[in-house]
């Protein structure tokens, strides 16, 4: 029997297998917001707007789940209790993990993310872009782009630093205020991008909030 939507777990969703790696993860996750994200013309007519805003929230909750590797060990846990997942295929995933060389990977791929990005900073400057948004009362989320794009960096590269979702991300640089996260999140999020372009975080939160609250 065909499982309904809300009985999916976290796999099944992304149709993926139980012992996906963090990229495959990923990859679902681009594939499955194609699916479901406000401007798919395959779904627009299927789905009322509350329906798709309770699918797109399970679908941020499973990836953050996923992408973390202390999330993904417990809800592995949970599907085995419930017999979801052979208990043997958990258990070696758990050897594997145990593995210095993955969780070094890990370190060294994030630490040369970072790398890269200071070094685009570096060779190309933020020079007068930079000091005119941080100079602004009201600083957008174009602006943000607009001076991410002038030093060449993608938004997968500002995601893989900060593994804030590129939902989140996207929802930030079009000031998509239907779609931003709460304000306590969203400034969290703000000071973890104003850091990897090396810009001023309290400047950049209280310029982009106010900009925020005024519409």
């Amino acid at each position: 029997m065909t499982k309904k939507f809300n009985d999916l777990n976290y796999y099944e969703l992304f149709k993926i297998p139980y012992n996906a790696s963090s990229f495959e993860v990923r990859q679902a996750y681009k594939n499955i917001l194609a699916i479901y994200e406000e401007s798919s013309l395959a779904t627009y007519a299927l789905f009322a707007e509350d329906e798709r805003k309770t699918i797109l929230s399970k679908i941020e909750k499973a990836f953050s789940t996923l992408i973390d590797d202390e999330k993904r060990t417990a809800y592995d846990k949970r599907l085995v209790d419930v017999g979801e997942i052979p208990k043997d295929l958990l258990t070696a995933q758990e050897r594997q993990k145990t593995i210095p060389l993955f969780q070094a990977n890990t370190a060294v791929t994030k630490h040369n993310n970072l790398a890269r990005i200071r070094k685009k900073i570096k060779e190309k400057g933020k020079g007068k872009l930079a000091s005119a948004l941080l100079n602004r009362d009201f600083i957008s989320g174009q602006d943000l782009k607009n001076l991410r794009e002038s030093l060449g960096i993608e938004l997968e590269e500002v995601f893989e630093a900060t593994k804030i979702s590129p939902t989140a991300l996207e929802a930030i640089e079009r000031d998509d205020i239907t779609n931003l996260p709460p304000k306590i999140y969203l400034k969290s999020f703000l000071k973890s991008y104003a850091e990897v372009l090396q810009l001023d975080a309290k400047q950049l939160v209280d310029g982009y909030v106010k900009n925020v609250e005024k519409r």
